[in-house]
């Protein structure tokens, strides 16, 4: 092992690779509440269970017919019913005199843009829709662009429009043609898109960007083309800006040449300094990968060889980190200053990246984490020397974090004071509460701590916002109103270090409901899943924000707030959900309950039974995620709608099932203590939530059977639905695990900041024999539990998932082997592991309820297709 390596790498690793399907929710208030009036005026059906009345035919079981429409209730199928669910802003340019907005809408007649203006608080088209609909077509057809079935008059089928933000030109694209349009005389012309360069990161200003080859690093100026490479020493598996085999990516990069941008690279804000790591794989034993039947078409099976570390390992993968000046030449490798180093930090990286630059003062801040994230740090780096200093620092005894949810951007920021104060909002749960806290950083890379930002028994969530002028930062809370802790609220808060008020906070949203503030996912994510960061919707300046709100059973409503007070000055957009309910859907219940402990609250989503079945009794499914890193239980109306994981809850209602999805213990969003819960035995804990919130909701729901409980889920889910049915046979019988890891010794590292250190027999973190593993994760290996199933098992896996290797799923068909029991296996090939949100995957879930909880035959021969869900976190 050598000093070489990062812990940080094992991070980025677990950072990317844990997510999966995961998309933690955006999510809504009890049905009872008086959130229940805050939605959009639409005549929603009411949450029912099906009666008695229902057809015979019904109650012997679901035909294909019921297949496909509950087929048009799976989440990308329903989201493209909603209309209107959300505004984003595209603010006018200050010059054109009047403030204001345009935005996209859904009209009547296909995709509107309008214009917001906000002295008269109105709304206007853009322009006349079918006129500009009829210029386009003209212009795509005199440009010989395929048409198809275009509609004259319609905007419908043009993919990114936008107006410029003086509100002059219109551009959209259409194929491979972009259109571009003048607003005031409608005329357009159409020109072939000549696709960018792929693996390019432009510089901010535009002038340059930076790429990899040869496992180099390179800089190319735009307007020229000429090149230049910044380092000439990359080898294979020593290079510069490489996406390690451990990325997710390596066997489609493989397969299709998908180029990306160098690895976890940034520039420096005036384009004059990169940021980029040396990624060294060279120790790294292989995991194969085997293309069983191979896309090509190809006889013969392959084999993708993949460099990736396996907890226990001694060799770890390395990262080295890199700061070039592209203007004068040279780099410097960033090395932390030994002598001010907190026990265990090790050289920053993914975990929240980049934070900020102070170019000033030559100072790069990065985010540095030790084993087990056990310990953080705000690193400042010394851009001409490289040398890198802790300058403010977290412990904890179980994981320190600087986001409750794990995908989100971390809560800390620079900031700057009102006489030019180097300062930074730091995020912390010290006092068992995620808060806000302001350092003040000193030019001799010390920190020292200023005051507290928020306090309470109530939880920061994501700051949104931060206004330098005014010295206020705009978040998110949850827990701090009365009722749902999980629904967000904005706030205002003063980081003026004249005024800090000990935790005082102005609310902004009053009323009941989920106000939905999306926050910037940290940048893997963003690579990953092509997520954008949000458009701004609060703006201090001109005295206004954006809110939408909704509940699980009410759609959004869009208004404008003042800044000052949170009133509402006017209403946007209110959600048509119309045509989701013509499709059957019927918005889910949510509820608190207790927990397993007898006195923690925790809450809960009912999806009732919409599809009469044998008996007048339903069976219950108990849709589930269970990770540490995110809450899932539905808490607005379009996380209830269209949410990826657990997916298809509406679907399974249909069927006749009585669907349940909890947020338990041992999940975030909350306290420290509630997210601590049962550590390092987080997911037991929440099984044993699961099963006492089932019961509760059984109290309540007369047509629940608690005596046939199916469970699913995917990824983290997986591993939850495994370890429910075999520690609590008594209560589950059915089971659909989707991707699971099943046992943590044998996969990548990177889960230790929720299993907990990993502790061999010598004491050590390192394997002592080919086959051990470490004593403080025996509780947490489910194949070990195999011999407890007395209930039908199917594990799905996909043979290309780089998230979690088929090789978990062998583990555990081996363990039941051993332990004679019979299990059920879907194996799909080339899926990786968004292969559980396909049709086949869905189909062949429902048909094993049906046949084992039902206790019926499932119709042959359904097919259908699902729209992509987009993933919210």
């Amino acid at each position: 092992m050598r000093a070489y390596r990062s812990r940080w790498a094992r991070g980025a690793a677990a950072l990317a690779l844990i997510v999966g399907l995961a998309g933690g929710r955006t999510l809504g208030a009890p049905a009872s509440s008086p959130a229940a009036a805050a939605g959009g005026q639409v005549n929603a059906p009411a949450a029912r269970p099906a009666t008695a009345a229902d057809s015979a035919q019904e109650a012997a079981g679901p035909d294909a017919d019921d297949y496909q429409a509950a087929a048009a209730l799976v989440e990308g199928n329903l989201l493209a019913l909603l209309r209107n669910a959300d505004v984003t802003p595209h603010w006018l340019a200050a010059d054109l005199g009047t403030p204001g907005f345009w935005y996209g809408r859904d009209g009547d007649s296909g995709p509107e843009l309008a214009i917001f203006d906000l002295e008269t608080q109105s709304r206007r088209p853009a322009f006349d829709h079918a006129r500009m609909a009829a210029a386009i077509f003209e212009a795509l057809t005199a440009a010989d662009a395929p048409t198809g079935e275009r509609d004259k008059a319609s905007l419908e089928g043009l993919l990114g429009l936008s107006l410029s933000s003086d509100l002059a030109t219109l551009t959209a694209r259409h194929g491979a043609h972009r259109v571009t349009c003048s607003v005031a005389d409608f005329g357009c012309a159409a020109a072939a898109i000549t696709p960018p360069e792929p693996g390019l990161l432009p510089s901010p200003d535009g002038a340059r960007a930076a790429f990899t080859r040869d496992d180099n690093l390179f800089w190319r100026d735009l307007k020229n083309g000429l090149e230049a490479g910044l380092t000439h020493d990359g080898k294979p598996y020593f290079s510069y800006g490489k996406w390690p085999d451990s990325s997710l990516l390596t066997v489609v990069a493989r397969k299709t040449g998908l180029r990306q941008p160098p690895y976890l690279s940034s520039w420096s804000p005036d384009s004059r300094y990169l940021l980029a790591p040396r990624i060294d794989e060279r120790l790294l034993e292989a995991v194969p990968f085997v293309e069983w039947v191979p896309t090509d078409g190809s006889r013969r099976p392959v084999v993708h060889l993949l460099r990736e570390p396996v907890a226990g390992d001694e060799d770890e993968m390395g990262v080295g980190w890199f700061l070039f000046d592209t203007e004068e030449g040279g780099r410097v490798q960033v090395e932390l200053d030994g002598a001010s180093l907190p026990e265990g930090i090790d050289t920053p990286g993914l975990g929240g990246g980049v934070i900020g630059w102070d170019l000033e003062r030559n100072r790069l801040y990065m985010l540095g984490s030790a084993y087990a994230g056990k310990s953080a740090a705000l690193v400042a780096v010394d851009v001409e020397s490289g040398k890198a200093t802790p300058v403010v620092w977290e412990t904890n005894e179980t994981r320190v974090e600087a986001n409750t949810h794990m995908y989100n951007r971390p809560n800390v920021r620079l900031v700057r004071g009102p006489n030019d104060e180097r300062r930074v909002l730091w995020y912390s749960d010290r006092t068992g509460w995620g808060h806000l806290y302001l350092y003040e950083l000193a030019g001799d890379d010390t920190a020292d701590l200023v005051g507290t930002v928020t306090a309470g028994d109530w939880t920061v969530l994501d700051i949104i916002h931060v206004d330098e002028g005014g010295q206020q930062v705009y978040f998110t809370g949850g827990g701090r109103e009365p009722g749902d802790p999980y629904l967000r609220h904005l706030y205002r808060a003063s980081f003026d270090s004249g005024s800090l008020g000990g935790g005082e906070v102005t609310l902004l949203t009053a009323n009941e409901a989920d106000h939905h503030f999306e926050p910037a996912p940290v940048p893997m994510m963003q690579v990953l899943f092509g997520l954008a960061p949000p458009p701004p919707r609060i703006r201090p300046d001109l005295g206004v924000f954006l809110d939408t709100y909704s509940t699980v059973d009410r759609p959004p409503v869009t208004v404008l707030r003042s800044t000052k007070d949170g009133k509402v000055l006017a209403e946007i957009e209110q959600a048509d959900a119309s045509r989701l309910f013509e499709a059957g859907f019927v918005p889910p219940e949510r509820r608190a309950f207790v927990a397993a402990d007898g006195e923690t609250e925790v809450y809960s989503v009912y999806f009732a039974p919409q599809r009469e079945v044998d008996g007048h009794r339903h069976p219950v499914i108990d849709a589930v995620y269970g990770g540490p890193q995110v809450f899932v239980a539905p808490r607005n109306f379009v996380q209830a709608v269209g949410a990826r994981n657990p997916a298809a809850e509406p679907a399974l209602a249909r069927l006749g099932f009585a669907v349940v999805v909890t947020d338990g213990r041992g999940t975030p969003g909350r306290s420290s203590a509630f997210r601590d819960a049962g550590y390092p035995e987080f997911t037991q804990v929440g099984v044993d939530d699961h099963v006492a919130v089932i019961r509760q909701w059984a109290e309540l729901k007369p047509e629940m059977d608690p005596e046939r409980v199916g469970i699913y889920g995917w990824s983290w889910g997986g591993t939850f639905t495994a370890q429910a049915i075999l520690s609590r046979p008594d209560f589950y019988d059915v089971a659909v695990s989707g991707a699971g890891v099943y046992d943590y010794a044998a996969i990548y590292p990177g889960f230790e900041a929720f299993t907990g250190p990993a502790v061999y027999s010598d004491g050590g973190r390192t394997r002592t024999r080919p086959d051990e593993a470490p004593k403080s994760w025996e509780p947490l290996d489910i194949t070990a539990m195999a011999g407890n199933l007395e209930g039908r098992l199917l594990i799905v896996y996909g043979d290309m998932d780089e998230n979690v290797p088929p090789a978990q799923a062998f583990r555990l068909v081996d363990a039941l082997i051993q332990a004679n029991k019979p299990y059920d296996l879907l194996y799909l090939p080339n899926r990786n592991h968004g292969g559980g949100a396909e049709p086949y995957a869905l189909l062949r879930t429902w048909d094993y309820f049906v046949e084992h909880l039902l206790g019926v035959q499932p119709p042959r021969d359904v097919t259908f297709e699902v729209k992509p869900a987009a993933m919210v976190f």
